[in-house]
């Protein structure tokens, strides 16, 4: 069941992060390196600027966003822009002229990334350094905030920006790396809850908490730039469109399955599914669309849950709303 393919693997990352469990320090001798973070951004939107390294391609749901177009215009009966519509105000993302890709994005989960990837921080530095050192000894270590009682805070001064007040502090409880030397991986893990808005506010952030969590070959893990995750789950709490979940899949199968639960305002083959499941296949360019609506994901069957057939999640190939041919995405990342 692919429902249940994606809980697994989602699993298996949060099993690897709390494995070890975050401490101060280890069996080793290594300290919990993780301070206080307040670090004040001109902007946090992300965009590409011509004479510098680009810095879209590294977001999160870039190759997804693009690659759910139809190989053929109009093969996917409108599903690949009502699906980036829906994603939009998630991603805090300003699309294309013909809608096919985005120009920039801001959302707290791309800007942390992005600081990461950049190096611009370096107490997140000494965490990766940690992570790099413990897989050369065959030492598990931890940089964890919660542990330290660190809280990391963004603070954005863009005087031109119109967003509220409330969405120009993003603050996040959780940023942690886990070394595991017994099985070859590195694991991380982000999460980020919204200020409340003020009551004079009338059009808040979309954005309510994120989260997310990946898992890195320990062998190829990088001090600096871009580390690419073997698998990776971002999970989007929204105010009013529901939930977004994606489950991303870099080695063996290249997949991503995107979910959608709760959702509003979301049109599907003229129909309102509160329920959506995407599944982009990279190497046959296949996307297959499941939907379902008012269908619970389990049932209560003589006083055991089981898993409803009906449910979007639990459908099974052959079964989807839609399918269709979509394009290639080189370097996927």
């Amino acid at each position: 069941m692919r429902q249940t393919c994606f809980f697994a693997v989602t699993a298996l990352i949060t099993l690897g992060l709390s494995g070890c469990g975050p401490d101060s320090s280890s069996s080793d001798g290594y300290l919990n390196p993780a301070t206080d973070v307040d670090l004040p951004l001109t902007t946090f939107r992300l965009s590409d600027a011509k004479g510098l390294e680009p810095v879209l391609q590294y977001t999160i749901f870039r190759d997804f966003y693009r690659g759910i177009q139809a190989a053929t215009d109009g093969d996917d009966g409108g599903i690949a822009q009502a699906l980036r519509e829906h994603l939009n105000p998630f991603l805090g993302a300003t699309p294309t002229e013909d809608g096919t890709d985005y120009t920039s994005v801001r959302n707290p989960l791309d800007l942390i990334n992005e600081v990461i990837r950049s190096g611009m921080v370096d107490n997140f530095n000494e965490g990766r350094q940690l992570m790099r050192d413990s897989a050369n000894r065959g030492e598990a270590a931890s940089y964890n905030t919660p542990a330290n009682e660190a809280l990391i805070r963004f603070t954005e001064s863009d005087s031109d920006n119109s967003a509220p007040a409330a969405d120009r502090t993003w603050i996040y409880p959780m940023l942690d790396w886990t070394s595991t030397p017994n099985l070859g991986k590195i694991f991380r893990a982000t999460q980020y809850v919204a200020r409340q808005p003020a009551e004079s506010e009338d059009n808040p952030a979309e954005l309510a908490s994120a989260s997310w969590s990946g898992r890195y070959d320990a062998s190829s893990f990088g001090t600096t730039g871009f580390n690419q995750p073997e698998f990776a789950a971002a999970s989007l709490t929204g105010r009013t469109r529901g939930n977004v979940e994606l489950l991303q899949e870099f080695i063996g199968t290249q997949r991503d399955t995107l979910t959608l639960t709760h959702a509003s305002g979301i049109v599907i083959n003229g129909e309102t599914p509160d329920c959506i499941r995407v599944v982009l296949n990279y190497n046959t360019q296949r996307v297959q669309v499941f939907t379902s609506k008012d269908e619970p994901p389990t049932l209560d069957d003589n006083g055991e849950r089981t898993a409803n057939p009906a449910h979007c999640g639990n459908q099974q190939n052959g079964e989807e709303a839609s399918s269709y041919n979509s394009i290639a995405i080189a370097r996927r990342q």
